[in-house]
């Protein structure tokens, strides 16, 4: 299970979880508990990376994005 936190709150869960992310902008206290530090702030497409990271590396990135770089997929 992944887990996406920011703040003091989240670390208990982001201890337990298999995948623990936090975003760029969340308090210094909590990144020591994130398995990931996003490269964009909360907001300003945090979520996007941290789901475009999940599919490549379960090797389905292609797959799902298939459609938007092909033109003739019938």
């Amino acid at each position: 299970m992944a887990y996406v936190g920011d703040d003091l709150i989240d670390i208990p869960v982001m201890r337990r979880v298999g995948f623990a992310v936090c975003v760029q902008d969340a308090v210094d206290h909590v990144k020591p508990f994130a398995h990931y530090v996003t490269k964009n702030p909360g907001g300003k497409g945090a979520a996007r990376e941290i789901c475009e990271l999940i599919l490549r590396v379960q090797g389905l990135w292609e797959g799902v994005t298939a459609r938007y770089f092909h033109e003739d997929l019938g």
